[in-house]
């Protein structure tokens, strides 16, 4: 089916790690992440935009980060990213991923490949992925090759120019082919003034991926982007007698206050939202959202929404968890005023019958000054069950 206008609520995304770390997912939790660009521009949107997961322990073949045989993701849903992966592996599991409803699709591959495969090889493939999605009938985002800074790509090395070359071939096939778009997030990543084309200074924890600055600036101009390209979505209103009721309205409201101030003065706060909630029942999947307005603030290291189910196997959904170093201290938020809403996963609720709870955690450096959030219009109600039948 030719599709012209792309739903902004089933936005897929398609890769190598630099897609599946939008998401992280345990035994126990599954959350966007911090350091991610497509969890940032579902929160810049203010909603508006959505990549839909959820959690899912299964370990389809082809699917196992980084090679590893037997490894989860432990989700499912429209990030389709798998660490780890070349150009020809992403190909491969396109059969599986157009089982998917979506339809419109942001593509990421052959960083992978640069040091191992040629140019045109890296071109022809990235070209040959596109060519199939388009053929199924999905809008295409064409990603360009990341950047990388010179401890991955040597300062004039041949990475640099191989990359700008299979880039201007991505600019010219979007040019030539309906539905195809280039979105170039080097233009949020790259430092202008860095002689080697790398990234400014903090973007990255590694020269490769990114921190949460860099994940947060390249969310900020895909928010922007995308909004030409779907239509936009009704604004979210909350009505105060939108309430749940078992019998008349099942997918209703389980929060009853609506707004909130989170005052934190610590280095870490748990502020809990919504607290008169209640219960839809075992097996019901719920998803928690609510518009926030962060100040500047040079300290904060974290604003997380966290939906926890109390039950004896209860599991947590988070929107904008943390992203810590290897020595577990967590990348720093920017330095600048910023709006927008905070979604959760859904979260399927285990055997129990007390309600679920929800949080806003805040994360500041030792000794900073306090920092106020509002918080409006929190929404936590039942979903539809994401799982496909």
């Amino acid at each position: 089916m030719f599709v012209s206008h792309p739903r902004a609520s089933r936005i897929a995304v398609l890769g190598t790690s630099l897609v599946q770390q939008n998401h992280i997912g345990t035994e126990t939790s599954l959350a966007t992440s911090a350091r991610g660009w497509m969890g940032w521009a579902e929160v810049l949107s203010h909603g508006r935009l959505s990549c839909p997961v959820h959690h899912d322990p299964c370990v389809p073949p082809g699917w196992e980060p980084s090679n590893r045989p037997g490894c989860s993701r432990f989700f499912s849903g429209l990030n389709f990213g798998v660490s780890g992966q070349k150009a020809i592996e992403i190909e491969r599991r396109l059969p599986r991923l157009l089982q998917s409803d979506f339809d419109l699709i942001v593509v990421d591959a052959g960083t992978n490949d640069m040091m191992v495969e040629t140019r045109q090889t890296i071109a022809d493939t990235r070209a040959r992925i596109a060519a199939a999605l388009l053929d199924a009938g999905k809008t295409v985002i064409l990603l360009p090759i990341l950047a990388r800074g010179i401890e991955k790509w040597p300062a004039g090395g041949a990475a640099r120019a191989k990359a700008h070359w299979i880039n201007r071939r991505s600019i010219e096939f979007a040019a030539s082919h309906a539905n195809c778009h280039v979105f170039d997030w080097n233009s949020a990543w790259v430092d202008p003034e860095s002689e080697f084309g790398e990234p400014y200074a903090g973007y990255s924890n590694d020269g490769t991926h990114f921190s949460v600055l860099g994940g947060f600036a390249v969310g900020k101009q895909l928010a922007g982007y995308l909004e030409t390209i779907v239509p936009r979505a009704p604004d979210r209103l909350l009505s105060r007698d939108d309430r749940f009721d078992p019998m008349n309205n099942p997918l209703g409201n389980l929060a009853s206050d609506l707004t909130a101030r989170a005052f934190s003065e610590k280095e870490e706060q748990s502020h809990r939202l919504g607290r008169q909630l209640v219960h839809p029942g075992t097996g019901a999947w719920v998803e928690a959202i609510c518009d926030i307005d962060v100040p500047a603030h040079e300290d904060v290291l974290g604003i997380s929404l966290r939906l926890k189910d109390v039950a004896a196997e209860g599991q947590e959904a988070i929107s904008l968890a943390p992203f810590r170093a290897d020595d577990g201290t967590p990348f720093p938020f920017p330095d600048e005023k910023w709006q927008g809403a905070l979604r959760t996963p859904p979260l399927k609720l285990r055997p129990g019958d007390t309600a679920p709870e929800l949080y806003l955690d805040v994360l500041l450096r030792p000794g900073s000054k306090p920092l106020g959030i509002d918080i409006s219009r929190i929404d936590i109600r039942p979903v539809s069950s994401p799982v496909r039948a």
